[in-house]
């Protein structure tokens, strides 16, 4: 490297319109010549054929045919012996056949997909057999269906995005934890355990007051509403003081029955945020020991 490298500034040459039109035609040309194969040994035997002549050639590629030869030769003498020339064009077809569709079966396809995104074309062909046999329209078979719905981008699953109002925005939430120095008596925080042991799983209850630290705990067959509505009436039999708030998780237990049973004792019900266990901090160390 010169001594005088970073302060020399190196410019490319300003080149006229034709003369930069020539130099991209030349890098095309080497660029595209050196990455194909087929260029590459179509140039080496129009050199052998230059050199040496037609039986050269067909001694040394026994398999080439002559007409072939004279259409390299006259295809790179047509085009002022350039090497991107010698480059194999595309074997596509000017015209190609259009997979043509019923337009009824096309729309029965949208339809299914539109109410059922979800629905593979394996399913959706069921649909199509049943509609062809009664229309009395050729059936499609599976793979034409998957090309229909890929071609006409019949995908409609995860379109709807943005922020969703939640059914349940009206809950009243807790905010952190309530302190039992700030609580009247008759807060208790409820919850739902799940836990494997030798083969099966086991449901529990468990309820604890967090001003006089009563706990209840009940096994029951799963976590339902109907389960959890039974095991509030129990609490609210066998506490010695009036219940006036209840806080629970927003797990399904909670819902349905559970709310009504709510309603009925006139209790004022309590959600926590998600993913926010430390709101029951009370019950949740009671579960620990459980």
């Amino acid at each position: 490297m010169p001594s005088d490298f970073n302060k020399t500034v190196y410019r490319f040459p300003k080149l006229s319109k034709r003369d930069y039109i020539s130099l991209m035609t030349i890098l095309s040309t080497i660029l595209g010549f050196d990455s194909s194969e087929q260029a590459q040994f179509t140039f080496h035997v129009l050199k052998v054929f230059y050199e040496r002549g037609w039986k050269v050639v067909k001694l040394a590629f026994p398999n080439l045919k002559r007409p072939t030869l004279y259409r390299w030769k006259k295809t790179y003498e047509e085009s002022g012996k350039r090497l991107n020339s010698l480059i194999p064009k595309s074997t596509k077809p000017n015209k190609v056949r259009l997979m043509q569709t019923p337009p009824p079966v096309y729309y029965l396809i949208k339809s299914l997909r539109e109410k059922h995104p979800r629905l593979g074309k394996a399913k959706i062909k069921r649909f199509v057999d049943v509609f062809c046999k009664a229309e009395g329209i050729p059936n499609l078979s599976e793979s034409t269906i998957g090309k229909v719905i890929k071609r006409n981008n019949l995908f409609y699953a995860g379109k709807e995005r943005g922020r969703k109002n939640k059914p349940n925005s009206s809950k009243t939430r807790v905010i952190g934890y309530p302190r039992p120095s700030d609580t009247k008596l008759g807060y208790i925080q409820l919850d739902g355990v799940k836990f494997y042991y030798l083969g099966r799983y086991y449901y529990f209850l468990t309820a604890v007051d967090i001003v006089s630290k009563q706990a209840w705990i009940k096994l029951i067959p799963s976590l339902k509403s109907k389960h959890a509505a039974a095991f509030l009436k129990g609490t609210l039999k066998t506490f010695w003081h009036k219940i006036h708030t209840i806080q629970t998780d927003n797990g399904s237990e909670f819902e349905l029955f559970f709310e009504h049973a709510v309603k009925e004792a006139n209790l004022t019900h309590l959600w926590n945020y998600p993913h926010s266990p430390k709101t029951t901090a009370f019950v949740e160390r009671f579960n620990w020991t459980v």
